[in-house]
């Protein structure tokens, strides 16, 4: 369990994102906004339509509210330190 929470605090931030709009409006004004790709359009009804989206290559991706890659990567490198010593107690013993 500890490994999701602290797998959260180095989450890529340029993945596919997933809208459900109900309003016309809405979804042609998010159409044509710059450095966002519309990856897939889903028309579940008349009136829902399901979005998928991601930030282009080039454009400056806001950074998630929950992540913080000092602390992923100090938790990271605490983890490994620990694996190792039990990896050298163990020698050749070990199935890795």
């Amino acid at each position: 369990m500890s490994q999701l929470v602290w797998g959260k605090l180095t989450e890529r931030n340029d993945r596919k994102i997933t809208k459900i709009i109900t309003e016309p409006r809405e979804l042609y004004g998010f159409l044509p906004t710059t450095g966002v790709e519309v990856m897939n359009l889903l028309f579940a009804s008349d009136d829902v339509v399901w979005m998928s989206w991601k930030y282009c290559a080039g454009e400056d991706v806001p950074s998630l509210r929950h992540t913080n890659e000092v602390i992923g990567a100090y938790v990271t490198d605490r983890a490994k330190n620990h694996l190792y010593r039990y990896l050298d107690r163990l020698r050749e013993n070990a199935i890795y």
